[in-house]
């Protein structure tokens, strides 16, 4: 007892030695990204932020590039490859160190245990395991000299990974158990202790300065049952971390201080999304920790450039194919990157659902009464002009398959309250629809309970999705409706839908892109219909 009680006393003083860290000799720069999501020359560019670190190379040689997760999913370049160009591009520039994103999951876990072995230097979270064994399947953290100095960085997944990501990748082939943990749960302790369990073990081994590097989020606009799993709920909860560079909730966050357990200042920084801003933490000769974002690169780093051209040689031709055109942008996300479709109805929901729909045509079915898009599905908008194969597959990044099942009435009012339970915030899980109309009423708090990985468990008090009409007629809870929809959404619990009950009628006859652009070409030019970029009014929601 007494060992425990001097060891609990020695990590405590580390932890408390935390801000007053040995000063290197000279400033430790760390530069980073986050969420780029394959935006690998939107903004300042992967070739502008290489340049950027170079020019921190001249002035100290304490430079270090670090990545926050999102990076492999999220436009052409990475679906055409399911990651494995961005990895390549990555590698060119020399990461070296790299907390993944939920993103990272989205191409099976055995695509993830390639990015694992072919990112040069791999992966770090301490919260990912198995549970049969209770072992976590990377290292938990890195650490780094700087001359005298060393400085340890704790990788961390949001739990939430779970359910934003494809449930079944994490389960046993017969989609009954799960095999994964995130180390999830509703009060954030395992997260907290996993996180502070890495801390205390840093600290024992002298590190100087503690650095997370998480993919969890600052604020709750895509969490929002999870502000446990939050970086700054986090920080305020442990002790000894100097600073959190953080990802997945796109904020803007050049320098946030929160105080923790100790009453000593935590920055939490972030830097947008497809690398609008390049993050920087500072460790200057002071010993003192302070973040900023970078709003432009002097500069393009040449050979990142002709790595990223040569890449986009091998599928350019492809993706340039006509699909269509518009004369007004089609919306899903507003001007900084913040997921308009996750809160209403956009004209890209509805074109979508309307292609979903009308693809039944394509079946032995011939037909089905409605269709549902999930709002997380959707990742850019369409600009008014041509549309091409590339604005299609930038959409519709994941890949998807689309199918047919018939789903009772009742499962689909559950579904529908399933994902209205966060508005009038944003849900990814939010539905959007064609052939079926409804209201949420978001003054009336939300009956949903969830399970521990956010996935719908039951539904407990009066609903707030009223109204609900199937071409026009009140929806019958007793009927079977044949909807169209993908596999993700009807059976592989994606964004926590569980659709009980669903019988499958026609199996994946085509992916969600394929789909998408076979109606933009069928259409030719995209009717005024959906000229109003808040929709036709299928989803009306009372605040």
């Amino acid at each position: 007892m007494l060992r425990k009680v001097l060891a609990a006393a020695l990590l405590l003083v580390l932890s408390a030695a935390a801000s007053e860290g040995a000063a290197p000799d000279k400033d430790i720069i760390i530069v980073y990204t986050n969420d780029v999501h394959c935006g690998v020359e939107d903004n300042i560019g992967y070739a502008g932020f290489a340049f950027y670190r170079n020019e921190m190379r001249k002035l100290t040689p304490y430079v270090t590039t670090v990545d926050a997760g999102d990076f492999s999913q999220g436009a052409t370049m990475g679906m055409i490859s399911q990651g494995r160009y961005i990895i390549e591009i990555m590698n060119a520039i020399g990461y070296d160190v790299v907390a993944p994103g939920n993103h990272e999951f989205d191409y099976t876990m055995g695509m993830f245990e390639k990015f694992s072995k072919n990112l040069s230097c791999g992966f770090i979270a301490c919260n990912i395991r198995t549970i049969s064994d209770d072992k976590l399947i990377l290292p938990a953290y890195k650490i780094l000299s700087y001359g005298d100095v060393k400085v340890a960085y704790i990788g961390a997944t949001t739990p939430d990974t779970i359910a934003k990501s494809t449930p079944i990748y994490f389960m046993d082939e017969a989609r009954q158990n799960y095999i994964y943990t995130f180390d999830g749960d509703m009060k954030g302790k395992k997260l907290i202790a996993d996180i502070q369990n890495a801390v205390d073990e840093v600290r024992a081994k002298g590190v100087d300065y503690v650095i997370v590097v998480g993919h969890l989020g600052e604020y709750d606009d895509m969490l929002t049952e999870a502000e446990e799993w939050t970086s700054p709920f986090i920080a305020a909860r442990t002790r000894g971390i100097d600073a959190f560079i953080d990802g997945h909730s796109h904020e803007v966050t050049p320098e946030l201080k929160i105080k923790n357990a100790d009453g000593k200042d935590v920055i939490i920084t972030q830097s947008g999304t497809k690398l609008r801003h390049i993050g920087q933490v500072t460790i200057g000769r002071d010993g003192k920790v302070s973040s900023k974002l970078i709003d432009a690169s002097n500069g393009k780093d040449e050979e990142i450039g002709k790595v990223i051209q040569n890449i986009k040689g091998r599928f350019e031709e492809t993706i340039k194919s006509h699909q269509g055109y518009t004369s007004f942008d089609l919306i899903a996300v507003d001007d900084e990157g913040k997921w308009l479709a996750r809160d209403a109805e956009t004209n890209l929901c509805n074109l979508l659902a309307d292609a979903y729909l009308d693809a039944a045509s394509m079946t032995k079915t011939g037909s089905a009464d409605i269709s549902f898009i999930h709002a997380g599905g959707l990742r850019t908008n369409i600009k008014a002009g041509e549309i091409v194969f590339n604005d299609v597959i930038s959409v519709l990044p994941y890949g998807n398959t689309v199918c047919i099942a018939g789903v009772s009435g009742q499962t689909i009012l559950d579904e529908l309250e399933f994902g209205a339970r966060s508005a009038p915030g944003k849900n990814a899980g939010l539905l959007h629809a064609a052939g079926l109309t409804y209201t949420i009423d978001s003054r009336i708090p939300t009956p949903v309970k969830l399970d521990k990985n956010n996935m719908l468990e039951s539904i407990e008090g009066e609903r707030r999705v009223k109204d609900v009409k199937v071409k026009g007629k009140a929806i019958d809870p007793e009927k079977i409706y044949n909807v169209v929809s993908t596999n993700y959404v009807f059976f592989e619990k994606g964004n926590g839908h569980v659709f009980s009950g669903a019988k499958l009628i026609e199996a994946d006859f085509a992916t969600d892109s394929e789909v998408f652009g076979r109606y933009i070409r069928k259409l030719g030019i995209i009717p005024e219909a959906y000229g109003n970029a808040k929709g036709q009014g299928r989803v009306k929601i009372i605040k």
